[in-house]
């Protein structure tokens, strides 16, 4: 080979690894922004951290609960219970939607049979 074309040869496999230095250093820089994020989610979440107290425990330490608590408490289980519901909900019809994009190119608007 003639020295030239070995010359263009290493440079261009010198400028190759050059744009992999960079890519790593891009990407070295979104883990750790993506560590930093994780570490603040972690703290934050630590703050949120409930204990579940028995209920004998409750009884004795806490003042009895007027009828107007509890029909709060039970209001509140309820919207709870309704909220998860809505989110399965929301889960399957996303499922459902994707489905329907996979099989756009199989379906017929307006027509009726048996599935």
């Amino acid at each position: 080979m003639a020295q030239e074309t070995i010359k263009e040869m290493l440079k261009m496999i010198d400028a190759k690894i050059e744009h992999i230095e960079d890519i790593t250093s891009d990407n070295r820089a979104v883990i750790i922004k993506l560590v930093k994020q994780s570490n603040q989610i972690v703290k934050f979440l630590k703050q949120l951290e409930l204990h579940e107290v028995s209920d004998e425990f409750e009884s004795i330490t806490s003042p009895p609960v007027s009828a107007e608590e509890k029909l709060r408490s039970n209001k509140m289980e309820d919207l709870k219970e309704l909220v998860e519901d809505f989110m399965d909900k929301h889960d399957e019809l996303k499922e459902f939607e994707e489905e329907l994009k996979k099989n756009k190119d199989k379906l017929t608007p307006g027509t009726i049979g048996e599935s």
